[in-house]
This record gives C-alpha cells, sequence and structure tokens, in this order.
C-alpha cells in the first residue's frame, strides 16, 4: 500500500466528513424553494407551470449531465471535479439570488445544476475509493445517502429558517460561505489523482438524456395544463422518447457506455436502482405539495412550516447509517421492504390528517417517511456502488446520482401536474365570484390567493375557501397515490428479492479491497 493511500485510510472520516458537507448544500436545493413558493408567485410573479419549472429544472439538468461529469472524474481526478463544481455551484447560487423574473431563475438553476452534477458524483467516489474496508464502507455509503435524503428533507426546513428574516433569494446566499470553506478544505486534504486507465468520453449520450427527460416531462406537464394545444404535449414527448431511444441504443452499443447498462443483468443492482429512484420521486414531488399545504391552506409562516417539518429530516438522517449496518446483517431483503412500508404507511396517515396539520398523527407520518426514505436510500446507494469495480467508482456514482436525479425530477413533474390537475377540477368558486376572478386562479392555489388582493373582503374569503378546498381535496388524493406507488414497490421488491435471493453485502474484513489511483490526502 502507497504511502498517499496509507494516509488516507488515516484521515478517512475527515475525508467523510468534508465531501458530506459538500453534498448537503446540493442535496438541499433540491428542495429549499419548497417554503419560498408563495414568496416567488408574488414576487416574480412565477405562475404555476414557472414554479415547477423552477423546481425542476434543476434535477432534469443533473441526470445527463452526471452522465458525463461521473466519468469525467475518473479522468482529471475527482478532486479537481470537486473543486470545480464547487465553484461553478457558489456563482451560479448567487445567479438564483439575484434573478428578477421566473425565466431569469429558471436559467440560473440550471447552472447550478452544471455545479451540482460535478460535485455528487465525485464525492460519492470519493467514499467508494478511500473506504477499502467493507463494514466501514457501508456506513460511510450510509452517511452519504442520509446526506442525500436529509438534504432534501431538511431543504424547506433552512428554507422557511432563513425566509423568517430575508428575501427569498437569501436561500441561496448562504450556499456561498459554505463553497468557500469547502474548497479550503478539499485543497487542503487530497491531491488530484486521475485513474491510470482513462474510459473514451463523448459529450452526445449526456445531451441525449438531457433532451429526452426534458422533453417527456415538458410533455407531461403540458398534459396537465388545461387549455394547452395537443401539440404542446405530444412534440415534445415523442422528441423525448426519440432521443431516450437513441441515448439507450448508444449505450447498449458502445464499448465503453457512459451508462453501462449491462450491470443490470444482475437482479440486486436492478433492485437497488429502483428503490433509489422511485421513493425519491414520491418524496421530493409530495414534498413541494406539503409545504404549500402548510402555508397556503393552513396559514403557516415559512418558518413555521419549516420547524414543523423537521421530524422528517431528523429521522432521514438518523436511519441512513442505521440501515448501513443492519444491511450488513440482514442483506437486503429486510431493510427495503421494511423502509418502504414504513413510508407508505407515513404518506397514509397524511392522508387521513390533511385536516388538521398540528396533530400527533402528522408528526408520526413524518418520522415514518423520513426514516423509511432514509434507511431505503442508504441500502440502495451501497448496492448499485459496490456493484461496480473500483476502477469504475465513477461511472458508478453516475448511476447512483441519475438514478436519484431521475427519481426527483420525475417527481415534481409526475405529483406536481396531478396535484395541479385535481386543484383544477374542485376549484368551484361562487358564480358571481368566478366571474371577477382571472382565468389562471385555477392553475393554483397561489394564483387564486394573489387574485383576491384587488377584491373586497366577502369576495376575497369566498375564493379563498374555495381555493383551500380545492388544494386540500387535490393534497389528500395525491397523498394516497403516494402511500399506493411506496406499497407497491415494498410489494415488488420483496418479491424479487425472495425470488432471486441476492447474498447480502460481503462481510467486514480487515483485508482492504485492491484499489486504483484514487484522490488521497496529502502526506
Amino acid at each position: 500500500m502507497t504511502t498517499g493511500t496509507t494516509t488516507a485510510q488515516g484521515n478517512r472520516w475527515l475525508i467523510l466528513a468534508v465531501v458530506a458537507g459538500c453534498f448537503l448544500p446540493v442535496a438541499a436545493d433540491a428542495t429549499i424553494l419548497n417554503v419560498a413558493v408563495p414568496s416567488l408567485t408574488e414576487t416574480l410573479g412565477a405562475s404555476a407551470r414557472d414554479v415547477l419549472w423552477i423546481a425542476d429544472i434543476y434535477p432534469l439538468m443533473m441526470v445527463g449531465l452526471v452522465l458525463a461529469t461521473g466519468p469525467l472524474g475518473d479522468r482529471v481526478g475527482h478532486k479537481r471535479l470537486l473543486l470545480t463544481g464547487l465553484v461553478v455551484f457558489g456563482a451560479a447560487s448567487a445567479a438564483c439570488a439575484l434573478a428578477l423574473s421566473p425565466i431569469a431563475l429558471i436559467g440560473a438553476r440550471a447552472a447550478l445544476a452544471v455545479g451540482a452534477s460535478m460535485i455528487i458524483p465525485a464525492t460519492l467516489a470519493i467514499i467508494r475509493q478511500v473506504f477499502d474496508v467493507a463494514r466501514e464502507r457501508a456506513i460511510a455509503i450510509g452517511v452519504w445517502s442520509a446526506v442525500a435524503a436529509g438534504g432534501a428533507a431538511i431543504g424547506p426546513v433552512a428554507g422557511g429558517l432563513i425566509l423568517e428574516h430575508f428575501w427569498w433569494g437569501a436561500v441561496f446566499l448562504i450556499n456561498l460561505p459554505l463553497a468557500a470553506a469547502a474548497i479550503i478544505l478539499v485543497s487542503v486534504l487530497l491531491t488530484n489523482q486521475p485513474a491510470q486507465h482513462k474510459e473514451p468520453w463523448e459529450p452526445l449520450s449526456p445531451l441525449l438524456g438531457i433532451t429526452g427527460i426534458i422533453g417527456v416531462v415538458y410533455a407531461v406537464k403540458s398534459l396537465a395544463h388545461r387549455g394547452a394545444p395537443w401539440w404542446e404535449a405530444w412534440l415534445p414527448g415523442m422528441a423525448g422518447l426519440a432521443a431516450l431511444i437513441w441515448f439507450t441504443r448508444r449505450q447498449l452499443a458502445s464499448a465503453h457506455p457512459m451508462l453501462d447498462l449491462s450491470l443490470f443483468r444482475a437482479r440486486s443492482f436492478r433492485v437497488g436502482t429502483v428503490a433509489a429512484t422511485v421513493p425519491v420521486l414520491v418524496l421530493v414531488g409530495f414534498e413541494l405539495q406539503l409545504a404549500q399545504d402548510l402555508q397556503f391552506v393552513h396559514g403557516m409562516s415559512p418558518k413555521e412550516a419549516g420547524l414543523f417539518l423537521l421530524p422528517m429530516p431528523l429521522a432521514t438522517f438518523a436511519a441512513g447509517p442505521l440501515a448501513g449496518l443492519l444491511a450488513t446483517r440482514h442483506g437486503l431483503r429486510v431493510v427495503i421492504p421494511v423502509g418502504l412500508t414504513a413510508a407508505a404507511i407515513g404518506y397514509a396517515g397524511i392522508a387521513t390528517s390533511a385536516e388538521r396539520p398540528a396533530s400527533l398523527l402528522l408528526t408520526t407520518s413524518l418520522i415514518l417517511i423520513g426514516a423509511g426514505h432514509g434507511a431505503v436510500q442508504t441500502v440502495a446507494s451501497d448496492v448499485i456502488m459496490t456493484g461496480a469495480p473500483p476502477q469504475q467508482a465513477g461511472a458508478a456514482a453516475s448511476i447512483e446520482s441519475v438514478s436519484y436525479e431521475v427519481g426527483a425530477g420525475l417527481g415534481i413533474a409526475l405529483l406536481g401536474s396531478l396535484m395541479a390537475s385535481l386543484y383544477t377540477s374542485n376549484f368551484t368558486p361562487p358564480a358571481a365570484v368566478a366571474a371577477q376572478l382571472p382565468p389562471t386562479a385555477s392553475d393554483s392555489i397561489g394564483e387564486a390567493l394573489t387574485a383576491t388582493q384587488g377584491l373586497s373582503g366577502p369576495t376575497a374569503q369566498a375564493v379563498t375557501s374555495a381555493a383551500r378546498d380545492a388544494f386540500t381535496a387535490g393534497y389528500r388524493i395525491t397523498a394516497i397515490v403516494a402511500a399506493a406507488v411506496v406499497t407497491a414497490i415494498a410489494v415488488g421488491t420483496a418479491v424479487a428479492m425472495h425470488r432471486g435471493r441476492p447474498r447480502p453485502p460481503e462481510p467486514a474484513s480487515e483485508q482492504p479491497d485492491q484499489q486504483p489511483a484514487v484522490d488521497v490526502p496529502r502526506a
């Protein structure tokens, strides 16, 4: 073992703390704007579709970008990739904070995704390479996964606390000192050592991935938008599907694919990928609706809504490392179904308590959702990362990242569009009042409440009641759908793992795996 690698083992827990700190704001930024939706709607004049794109462009851009940045980290070194990502992430955060229109904010969020797409695979690859003892690696990946799920859960909490004292753009400015501190620590702790064997790198596949996912998501959102012409959904949708098919064919035919689809031949790898994608889809998509329910319907301030959601990220952070330990003893067949079942019960509990926000049932439901998702994300990440050889750590990190971002992007699109459609169907203000409202009032509760500002007291109250009733009805159905989807995945993964009986992760060994040249601390 080289001196550099020996030093890496001695500082591995410090490295874990640093890379987790680099990843936390990236994960939190997927949801940190959730509690800022009322402020965005009023300050920027954002429509319902604007809000969905502001939230969704961030994970959707990363779906294709991480396909390139994961293997790129193997070529140029993960330290260099991480530092570049931190610089871009910090600059884009400042651009987000200063955006003056929905379009400007969408563009800045896309730039934010560029930086984030470098940080995500770099941090995970460094962990995979530095921790070469199986038991310690499971714990380390568990921490990373807890940050992934917990960051998404803690985003609204942090956003609520910031918005209590500052304007909505301040939720991005907090990234600047964090990025600066991370740049200093990464520069001091790590040296850059690219892999000796470098795979070919090309830009077309990421471009196809981004085009395909955004095209499909655009079609979904257009279908949910009342009055949109048929071609606005079908043309982007067909173009997106064609791009995804082309992308898949390129990966299958390539000798050096950016997304190694051959890994999906293993049953446990397929189960891990599904477990990393679908629960995130439900969590991120539903959390956006949950934050709006607490503020628009129940009148909480951003700070109150954020603090009310606090049990969820706390449970997520606690469950992640614990699940990593349990997986080494009991394997996937126990942890994944149990975690998904707990989350499904939590969504069902929210559906039954939709009209009573301040209740023990809702708090318990948030804890179950956070713990369930945190446990599942941990085990799924471990399966994906240990299913590839160490020299392909960057490529494996790409698959993990793609799974997470596909889930987040589709979750916002699908559940957000479902909620928008249900709201529109249930919004029925009195006929006399409806004549005074703009057509956009039926698109979202935020636009309806904005429209009440120029109305008289009784008329405004009638519109507010109709909007809240419509949102609550749609919100309850969305929670039921979330519970049903997570339950189906729990049953499906349990059956799949029972048939295949995948072997649990390798037992802890005092002998480290053989590792290639990796990013290690300076001697």
